[in-house]
Parts: C-alpha cells; sequence; structure tokens
C-alpha cells in the first residue's frame, strides 16, 4: 500500500499543481478586471465594451505548418522503412528513424523558404504615398 503513494503524489503535482496554478492565475486576472471596471463605473466613467478579437489565420503559417508536418511524416515513414530494410538500420534503428526525420523537417523548412520567397517575387509590396 505504500508503494502507491509515490506514484499518486507524483501524478497530483505533475498534473494538479499546474492546473491549479492556470486556474489561480485565470481568476486572478478575471477578478483584477472586474475590480478596474467597477473603479470606472463610480468614478462615473462608462467602460468601453471588450472587443471580441475576429480570427485572423495567417495563411503563411498554415502553408509552413502543412509543409513540416508533411515532411515530418515522410521522415517517420522513410526512417522505419530503411530501419526495416537496409542492413545498416538493423542494429541502429533509434539513429537511421531520427536522421531521416531531421533531414526531412530540413528537406520541409527548405521547402517552405523557396515557396514564400517565389510569393513575395511574385507579389511586391506596395509603398505608402508620401504626402
Amino acid at each position: 500500500m505504500e508503494e502507491l503513494w509515490v506514484p499518486i503524489i507524483a501524478i497530483l503535482c505533475t498534473i494538479g499543481l499546474p492546473v491549479g496554478f492556470g486556474m489561480y492565475l485565470g481568476l486572478t486576472s478575471i477578478r483584477a478586471e472586474h475590480k478596474e471596471r467597477m473603479d470606472l463605473i463610480r468614478q462615473g466613467i462608462i467602460p468601453p465594451e471588450r472587443m471580441k478579437k475576429k480570427a485572423n489565420p495567417n495563411r503563411l503559417v498554415s502553408l509552413r505548418n502543412g509543409i513540416v508536418l508533411i515532411a515530418l511524416g515522410i521522415g517517420v515513414i522513410v526512417g522505419f522503412l530503411c530501419s526495416e530494410n537496409l542492413t545498416i538500420g538493423h542494429d541502429n534503428e533509434f539513429w537511421i528513424i531520427g536522421a531521416s526525420i531531421v533531414f526531412f523537417l530540413g528537406l520541409g523548412y527548405l521547402t517552405y523558404f523557396l515557396v514564400t520567397q517565389k510569393m513575395a517575387i511574385a507579389q511586391p509590396r506596395e509603398e505608402p504615398e508620401q504626402e
């Protein structure tokens, strides 16, 4: 029975403490915002309404994430195939898989760079008018 206390306490500390701290910070932030709004109302100032930000997705970030995830998947697949089918990979599975993942991630980032560079060349920036 005593052996169970160590993993239970470890799980509670690794999960419970960050969750509890996050909840504490969130509640503190909400309380401070509420107090600020109430002070403004007491002074006769109408507090501005909270504006919700509209989602404005950045297409380049989505493009980068897509290319990198595809490259990651290809790297994992190639790494497993090489570790299974090549004689050099039988004793070094970890290194073969890791090297192929890093290699294909590098190719993915290089592809992203080349694609965005061509996009920047194709669309020249408009310079602001001088008055």
